[in-house]
């Protein structure tokens, strides 16, 4: 997919005068944090691995801390990505991308069983959107067509679906999104841990990362911890560090919580056993599910 529609966006930005970039703390004096006790700076409560409880504001003000970028390009390079973001919740995630990434013009056709995050986020934005039956390709082909011409067009989906625990198409639907010009956006939340040789997602073991103009891979389910983390381009991440609401405004995450990740992320490789053990419970499941 052609990422220029970026680029002008972001250029439009610092013709303003208000490109937003992320930065290291300078030492200093603190007139600009949120720590109004101090209880962060002068460490009053209990640390895990040496790391702050608290983060003082947002990544744009004082949250931003060198493990937190560490951690993105960890995570990057784990995902097969050029880049990535830290987001606090799979929810922010996807309303913080679905919300900006779209315009006025542009039209979202996603899942019909989709989140209730991936729905608020295209809900905030100001693109046309549209449904299209689940995991049904005939479909989402139909509504591409209509949409032709109607600015940019995305694709979003999640590679499992936590209900019935079914996966997506995802190589015919890059396949359609190429032939299209339509960016596809997945979300990994149910698949990040489980799927793959080291836990990396379905679209990885299916060798779609360039076919995907973002993934999102959250914490809060195989990992155990808390967070999210969007992968896509150098791009794309500059243009969520200037445009994506729920980044800018909120507190980021502690540094706690994201040495956390990056120790989970670290086990991943080694729990082949254990995903192999949860796929037996599966089968299991579904055998006994469909004599019920």
């Amino acid at each position: 997919m052609n990422e220029d529609f970026l680029d002008r966006k972001l250029q439009e930005r610092r013709e303003q005068n208000a490109y937003r970039e992320l930065r290291l703390p300078g030492g200093g004096t603190d007139f600009y944090s949120n720590d109004y006790l101090g209880i962060v700076t002068n460490k009053l409560l209990p640390e895990a691995g040496g790391y702050a409880s608290g983060s003082t504001g947002s990544r744009l003000l004082a949250g931003n801390y060198p493990l937190a970028e560490e951690t993105e390009r960890e995570l990057a390079v784990f995902h097969n990505a050029e880049a990535g973001l830290l987001f606090n919740s799979g929810y922010d995630a996807n309303t913080g991308l679905l919300a900006c990434v779209a315009q006025r013009g542009d039209t979202i056709l996603y899942d019909s069983l989709s989140h209730a995050s991936i729905r608020d986020g295209v809900r905030l934005g100001f693109a046309q959107s549209f449904s299209f039956a689940h995991n049904d390709l005939g479909d989402l082909e139909k509504k591409l067509k209509t949409a032709a011409g109607a600015g940019t067009r995305f694709v979003v989906t999640e590679s499992v679906f936590s209900m019935d625990g079914d996966q997506s198409p995802l190589a015919a639907m890059a396949a359609l999104c190429g032939q299209y010009g339509a960016g596809l956006i997945v979300d990994e939340a149910h698949a990040t841990g489980v799927i793959g040789e080291r836990g990396e997602g379905l679209v990885q073991l299916l060798g779609l990362e360039r076919a995907c103009f973002a993934r999102v891979h959250t914490f809060g389910k195989a990992l155990g911890c808390h967070g999210a983390f969007i992968a896509g381009s150098k791009r794309l991440r500059d243009y969520l560090i200037n445009f994506s609401r729920p980044f800018i405004f909120s507190t980021a995450l502690p540094a706690t919580a994201v040495h956390t990740v990056r120790e989970s992320y670290r086990l991943l490789p080694g729990l082949g056993e254990a995903r192999r053990q949860l796929q037996l419970l599966i089968g299991a499941w579904q055998k006994r599910w469909k004599g019920m």
